[in-house]
């Protein structure tokens, strides 16, 4: 009985053992497996957002791969572009290489055909001279002075009518009877006595310094700008009656009766151009209306109008009397150059046609009938 109690004793010894481990082993508190669950829920969470940011992010993601691919076809596209753009280009610089080529080549060859042409010409020109010198030099001399008279005639000519230089035209009829003198033609004395009647009818011929009125008509225009005026007096001041008070009754009496006496014997009332009171702006406006007329008379003078010319000159003469100091020197010194300018001529000489010329082709001609 004793051994089996030993034995039972035995047997529960390790029981108890196990039993005290166990209840000497901390209780888990509840607080860790609230903490289990949240964590369970925050993976669950992040389950659902990687699945949610999976799902919409899956499409961008296949967005974007086409986009790629679009991308890379278009960079394809542009380089295939830029290639086709290059042989283009290079094609069109072969075609202007070639055409320049062509255009050079076209005017070298227009170039050729013109120096050949001008060489052409200029080989006809110096044969042609080279037929007439030899026509000239088989020619006798009395055809050579001929024609260099008939030259000298026609420059004269042209002298006349074109340039009104009749001292020229006559040096040139001079020279032209000379070198007939030295053929001693007797048939040759029309010709002289024509030459000899347009010498004389250029002779009478005066022409007038058409430049040397110019520049007095320019020297008088600064002149007019320091012109004296006459002295300005007003009616008041030289009508001016004495005062009435009686102890001046005879100088009143006389005053009236030279006043009465005055105007019976000059009909004329005074009128208020013989008194004049110019302001220093209507001096100067004076003195530029008479640099105006004589630049007109310049005009005038240069288109060789006559009637304008003495008009302008008049005005100013008049303007001069009337509003410039008489007694000053310069206004005299004035006045007697414009009488001067006023005799120049603007109008051109009237001149008869040279008739030297048509006898001297005439007497060709007969020449030239004769040789026939």
């Amino acid at each position: 009985m004793s051994d089996s109690l030993e034995r039972a004793s035995e047997m529960e010894a390790p029981l108890q053992q196990l039993k005290q481990k166990i209840e000497a082993e901390p209780v888990p508190s509840r607080r860790g497996g609230f903490t289990g669950g949240l964590s369970l829920l925050l993976v669950l969470i992040l389950a659902v957002a990687i699945g949610a940011g999976a799902y919409w992010l899956w499409p961008q993601w296949q967005q974007l791969q086409q986009q790629t691919i679009t991308l890379q076809q278009n960079q394809q596209r542009l380089v295939e572009q830029g290639r086709q753009q290059q042989d283009s280009s290079t094609q069109l610089l072969q075609q202007l290489q070639s055409d320049q080529q062509q255009w050079q080549t076209q005017l070298e060859r227009s170039q050729q055909q013109k120096q050949q042409q001008l060489l052409t010409q200029n080989e006809a020109q110096i044969q042609a001279l080279r037929q007439l010198v030899q026509e000239r030099d088989s020619a006798p001399p009395r055809h050579w002075v001929l024609a260099e008279v008939e030259y000298l005639l026609r420059l004269a000519a042209q002298k006349v009518w074109l340039e009104q230089d009749f001292s020229t035209a006559r040096a040139l009829l001079s020279s032209a009877d000379e070198k007939l003198a030295q053929l001693a033609e007797p048939s040759l004395v029309l010709v002289r006595q024509a030459i000899a009647a347009d010498t004389e009818q250029l002779g009478r011929i005066t022409v007038p310094d058409v430049s040397k009125a110019y520049v007095q008509l320019q020297q008088l225009q600064k002149q007019a700008m320091n012109l004296p005026l006459k002295l300005q007096v007003t009616a008041d001041t030289k009508n001016s009656a004495p005062s009435s008070e009686l102890k001046n009754w005879r100088e009143t009496l006389a005053f009236h009766w030279h006043n009465t006496w005055q105007g019976l014997l000059n009909p004329r009332s005074a009128v208020p151009e013989d008194y004049f009171d110019l302001t220093h702006e209507q001096q100067l406006m004076l003195r530029i209306a008479l640099q105006q007329q004589l630049q007109l008379a310049q005009l005038a003078l240069m288109q060789r109008q006559q009637p304008l010319y003495v008009a302008a000159l008049q005005q100013t003469s008049d303007k001069l009397q009337r509003y410039f100091n008489a007694d000053d020197v310069g206004v005299q010194q004035f006045s007697s150059v414009l009488t001067e300018l006023a005799e120049v001529e603007a109008t051109l000489p009237s001149v008869k046609a040279l008739t030297s010329l048509a006898q001297l082709q005439q007497y060709q001609q007969q020449l030239a009938g004769e040789s026939l």
